[in-house]
């Protein structure tokens, strides 16, 4: 999702800013949520990673997001100081810090859609149930892989910017669903799946893979824009060229070889061998005087 070339002379990040400024503004990105991964940005809006860590320093700056060391950026809530959050790390995406940015091609129509949950205003359940809906699929995706630390209850505070009692409730459900486990004075951590656990794993998992490869398949039916007639037609011609160039190959090779033996022949009778075909029959001659006993 390029930005689009316009009249605004302002330099990429700017841009980049505004548009997720303008997100945050109208609530499409919400206080405590976190903000698309610097590479997911990067993907969407066309540019360097440079550019988006400096459309980042700007929101920042603003005081409108916070950012979490390993964890990434969020919208601040209201509450919260400007100053004082420790950086996250940045990540590491394969792309060169020093590298220029892309043709720049500015905003114009960009689709937002930042939500990556539904909202709470559309999900009349209550919060802690929400969160631990997104830390289970967390886990279910692997994200939190068995014996991962999950977040302190104070983390999912700020990350879902819920209660304290909302973030411990949250962790409560998941316990009881044997999905997480305590260990005093250490925290929160991922439990081993069960072999059924594992087995439904991989079970839903693989159903997906096939929902996945249904829908790559019936994309790439669409983009060819022809009929299964015209398809199996063409595949028809298709196998005939291919049943003629077999049978011609076979005709071919079947006609080198007898012209193969017809040379073998004349140069039994004239004795005109070059030097290497004189070696390679006296070879093959002590090989098989060799497989009947004969010292040479």
């Amino acid at each position: 999702m390029k930005l689009p070339l316009g009249e605004d002379p302002r330099p990429p990040y700017v841009q980049a800013a505004d548009v997720l400024r303008a997100a945050i503004h109208d609530g499409e990105l919400r206080p405590g949520e976190r903000l698309p991964a610097a590479r997911e940005l990067q993907r969407r809006f066309g540019i360097a990673s440079s550019t988006v860590q400096n459309a980042l320093r700007l929101l920042k700056r603003d005081g409108l997001i916070y950012s979490v060391l390993g964890r990434g950026s969020y919208v601040r809530t209201q509450e919260m100081p400007a100053e004082g959050e420790p950086e996250a790390a940045a990540e590491n995406d394969g792309t060169d810090p020093g590298e220029s940015d892309p043709a720049y091609t500015g905003l114009g129509d960009l689709q937002r859609g930042w939500q990556t949950a539904t909202s709470p205003a559309d999900d009349p359940r209550p919060p802690y149930v929400r969160t631990a809906d997104t830390l289970r699929k967390q886990i279910q995706d692997g994200q939190l892989a068995p014996g991962a630390k999950l977040p302190s209850a104070r983390e999912l505070q700020e990350q879902f910017s819920i209660a304290n009692s909302t973030a411990q409730n949250a962790l409560r459900v998941l316990k009881e669903e044997g999905l997480i486990y305590s260990v005093q004075g250490r925290g929160v951590f991922v439990r081993e799946l069960s072999p059924r656990d594992q087995f439904l794993k991989r079970y839903n998992e693989g159903l997906e893979e096939m929902a996945a490869q249904r829908r790559a398949d019936e994309e790439a039916v669409r983009l060819s824009g022809k009929s299964d007639d015209e398809v199996a037609a063409e595949l028809a011609a298709a196998e005939e060229r291919f049943t003629k160039a077999s049978a011609e190959f076979e005709a071919a090779t079947t006609h080198r070889d007898a012209m193969r033996a017809v040379m073998e022949q004349r140069k039994r009778l004239s004795g005109n061998y070059t030097p290497e075909e004189q070696a390679a029959s006296a070879q093959r001659l002590r090989d098989r005087l060799a497989e009947r006993g004969f010292q040479i």
